[in-house]
């Protein structure tokens, strides 16, 4: 029996990170991850990044997420920095790294979100 092959977008978010009082650039996933990544995915609020707009109604696809837990600091978020960790873990534990559909997102003129793309992974 063969599984169904599961595509999950990575990205580049800004975020206010309240204890540390700083903006910091986190890794997200567009759903909950099956496999391994699933273990060092978090569901998070994300705060306003800006006083002046936080008493706009955001529907919970612009205040809630899921984000990648930092391979450095346990209580922490994954920032931009780790990305070559993650690499490592995603191939070590069998999800493949789409390059010709990353570099087609990451090139065209399509404004998806705010978010930059990272990259298009598969898991099955």
């Amino acid at each position: 029996m063969t599984h169904a092959q599961k595509t999950y977008t990575l990205f580049s978010q800004t975020y206010w990170d309240s204890h540390s009082k700083e903006y910091k650039n986190i890794v997200t996933i567009n759903s909950v991850p099956d496999g391994p990544l699933r273990q060092i995915s978090r569901k998070i609020n994300f705060p306003y990044l800006s006083p002046f707009s936080g008493n706009d109604p955001r529907p919970c696809t612009k205040n809630c997420g899921i984000a990648l837990a930092s391979s450095c600091n346990p209580c922490g978020l994954m920032t931009v920095d780790e990305v070559p960790n993650l690499f490592s873990f995603l191939s070590m534990n069998g999800y493949k790294i789409d390059t010709s559909i990353t570099k087609m997102l990451q090139t065209s003129d399509i404004q998806y979100s705010e978010n930059k793309i990272i990259c298009m992974i598969h898991y099955s």
